[in-house]
């Protein structure tokens, strides 16, 4: 099987976010990577293909690009400015390709965020302080992506079981 190194970054994050196991595999050209997850093994997740910005870059800037992101040490918000400064250094078609890709992302998480926001707006107001209080962990660009799992992980362990469990029900 033919492997690109944007389907190793893929099981990469995957590995990174908890996943135990990644399938890789590549149909006609394109490659897919189903991870399923360590919290619950039913769980699957599908990674996207190969962002186009990573198709245009060489294979050392791909290289460059899979450390920065993999890194799990690293603040969210450094590694968000190391990569806007990797497309930066790398220049064009690149950056273009990396700018329409973040915009892109950028809006499926405002897209997200309205969802949520109008789920949550239903629920008790423990469960809308409980979510609050989680956002505001996911949303620290000063912690590490590991830091962030493990605090929210903690945090919605120490939930009432009936706040944890409407919780959870809204944000599926």
């Amino acid at each position: 099987m033919n492997l690109t190194i944007c389907t190793i970054l893929t099981a990469v994050i995957a590995f990174a976010e908890g996943a135990e196991t990644a399938d890789l595999t590549v149909v006609n050209g394109h490659s897919n990577v189903v991870a399923s997850g360590v919290e619950d093994e039913d769980a699957e997740v599908k990674v996207a293909d190969t962002p186009e910005f990573l198709k245009l870059a060489t294979d050392s800037q791909r290289k460059e690009y899979i450390e920065l992101e993999a890194n799990m040490n690293v603040p969210v918000g450094a590694t968000r400015k190391a990569q806007d400064l990797w497309a930066k250094k790398i220049g064009e078609p690149v950056l273009s390709a990396y700018e329409k890709h973040v915009a892109a992302e950028d809006a499926a998480k405002a897209s997200e965020t309205a969802r949520m926001d109008r789920a949550v707006a239903k629920l008790s107001q423990a469960a809308r302080t409980a979510d609050q209080f989680i956002r505001g962990i996911y949303s620290n660009d000063s912690l590490t992506r590991k830091q962030i799992n493990a605090e929210v992980t903690r945090q919605m362990k120490l939930l009432p079981k009936k706040v944890y469990n409407e919780l959870t029900l809204a944000i599926q």
